[in-house]
């Protein structure tokens, strides 16, 4: 049986089998619209600022994390709403007498993000869960691959699939490599 009713309310549930193959999770939308409005949120590891692929918010988030955008912005014609960015977030002293204070700036990374008065939040969410859907053949067939760029409504989107759980976890914009259209 792969489904039945819970509680007394009438909802079908789903249970068993089917309940841990589910690829893009049910909540991916608004997973992905608050990952993309994200505010300062800073992977120190990785030296990038997460999320925050909404322009604006990448804006602010640069401000009030201290980083810096380090060359001309970029955008091309052929993705209207697209800007990517370089930018370096601060590196910050772990110990010793200049412990938590702004020593230099990690290596330069690469952000792409959207205008939200080109592209909405809503747009970008709906093509978001389009490319994650598109990319469920590929890692069902690839489960321990992690990445999966795919073209949906003339924008790549880069679709992050994580091989523990078998969950596809994100799917933002990207703009391609200058040689790829």
């Amino acid at each position: 049986m792969s489904s039945n009713k819970v509680a007394d309310k009438g909802v079908e549930g789903i249970v068993g089998k089917e309940a841990d193959t589910q690829l893009v999770p049910d909540t991916f939308v608004s997973d992905v619209t608050t990952h993309n409005k994200q505010l300062g949120v800073i992977n120190r590891k990785q030296g990038t600022i997460s999320g925050a692929h909404n322009q604006d918010a990448f804006l602010e988030s640069i401000e009030i994390t201290g980083a810096k955008i380090v060359n001309p912005k970029y955008t091309d014609r052929q993705y209207p709403g697209l800007i990517e960015y370089e930018y370096q977030i601060p590196a910050i002293a772990g110990n010793g007498p200049n412990a938590g204070k702004v020593t230099g700036y990690k290596g330069v990374e690469r952000k792409t993000t959207y205008d939200p008065a080109i592209l909405s939040d809503a747009k970008v969410a709906e093509m978001s869960n389009k490319a994650a859907h598109q990319a469920k053949d590929y890692f069902q067939s690839n489960p321990t691959k992690n990445v999966y760029d795919i073209k949906v409504d003339g924008y790549w989107f880069r679709v992050t699939h994580d091989p523990k759980t078998n969950k596809i976890n994100n799917a933002f914009l990207t703009m391609p490599p200058r040689s790829i259209r």
